[in-house]
């Protein structure tokens, strides 16, 4: 159970101001937002785990997931996924199954759901010999349609800059409305046994990525800031970029562990744990980073910078309608990288 302290954080800022951006209103309708993961597991026939890639429709991953476990009698434990995909969307992405005692093909028609906007449909099984793992998928595949787009958008121009790359940033979702100080009273106060044991494994566990998702993301709006999240400075991680003309520079994902990059790249970061402050401007990013160190997560890395490939955009001004198409890498979000050129306005957070 999530501890309620009955305030709302406002998101971070993601984006750069600009003079220009086109207005667009995204999910409109669930087919104007489609992602497909693209897996390529090399599936050996064999083994005790059914692999299924699902199209779903108007229903996010975990009721797919218990769906699953339900049809074939097994605990939710038993079930797998890669990456956890939009609601209101068409999205088709793989679930594993461990099935043992399974010897026949699977009766595909019979896992099929339809029930009102929600709809559950098999494409495609084959056995393997291991559960399917979060973040196996190599990326996922979008197809968008982007409405209430009035102004002409030279679309050449377009898909070159969105080839260029975008901030790395983790999307407002990660957040919420109480997410983060959530996760802020709960890190302070862990150690009261009270609040201890109102909160599950799995409720510390996302307590544990939104802050890390914050501290990353203020630390990538100075580099935005200053113009530099897509250079490499002295003593930054580099991640060797494979696939990519240039190197690209590493955030930390903040947890114990020594600290990775030193000279300019270190004293940046130092400065802004002395200079950014949370949300209600009680604590400062350092003193957060501290108690992270403390909670009993490991640092990771994650690239400052990502280059969609595979970018098409087409834009129809009759209907007054942009249809854009990409590919980025599993992390990424597509929100983030189009808020970059659009204002946004989600129609399926519109109330009917």
């Amino acid at each position: 159970m999530a501890v309620k302290t009955g305030q709302a954080v406002d998101r971070p800022p993601l984006y750069p101001p600009k003079a220009t951006k086109f207005q667009a209103q995204m999910k409109v309708k669930p087919e104007d937002w489609q992602v497909t993961e693209e897996f390529d597991a090399g599936f050996t026939g064999e083994g005790e785990h059914g692999y299924f890639f699902i199209e779903k429709r108007c229903l996010s991953t975990a009721p797919v997931a218990a769906w699953l476990a339900k049809q074939f009698d097994v605990s939710q434990l038993d079930v797998g996924y890669a990456g956890m995909k939009d609601k209101h969307a068409v999205t088709r992405q793989w679930f594993s199954v461990r099935l043992p005692s399974l010897e026949e093909p699977a009766d595909m028609p019979r896992l099929e759901r339809a029930e009102g906007d929600e709809r559950i449909k098999v494409l495609a099984w084959h056995r393997h010999q291991r559960k399917l793992r979060r973040g196996e998928h190599q990326a996922n595949r979008f197809q968008i349609l982007l409405r209430a787009v009035a102004q002409p958008i030279d679309t050449t121009a377009l898909t070159q800059s969105i080839e260029m790359g975008f901030p790395n940033y983790f999307g407002p979702q990660r957040f919420g409305r109480h997410n983060l100080g959530d996760a802020l009273h709960w890190l302070n106060h862990r150690r009261d046994r009270r609040v201890a044991r109102r909160v599950s494994r799995q409720q510390r566990g996302w307590h544990l990525s939104v802050l890390r998702s914050w501290v990353f993301n203020e630390l990538l709006a100075q580099r935005v800031a200053d113009g530099s999240w897509r250079t490499c400075l002295d003593g930054d991680v580099i991640d060797p970029g494979e696939g990519h003309a240039a190197s690209i520079p590493m955030g930390p994902l903040w947890g114990r562990g020594r600290d990775s990059c030193s000279g300019d790249a270190l004293q940046r970061q130092q400065r802004s744990f002395e200079t950014i402050k949370t949300p209600d401007q009680k604590q400062s990013l350092g003193a957060v980073c501290e108690a992270l160190e403390h909670a009993g997560v490991d640092r990771g890395e994650r690239r400052l910078m990502v280059q969609p490939w595979a970018v098409c955009c087409e834009q129809d001004l009759s209907n007054e309608t942009l249809a854009v198409s990409f590919c980025l890498p599993v992390g990424a979000y597509a929100t983030v990288m189009l808020g970059q050129w659009f204002a946004l306005q989600d129609m399926s957070l519109e109330p009917d």
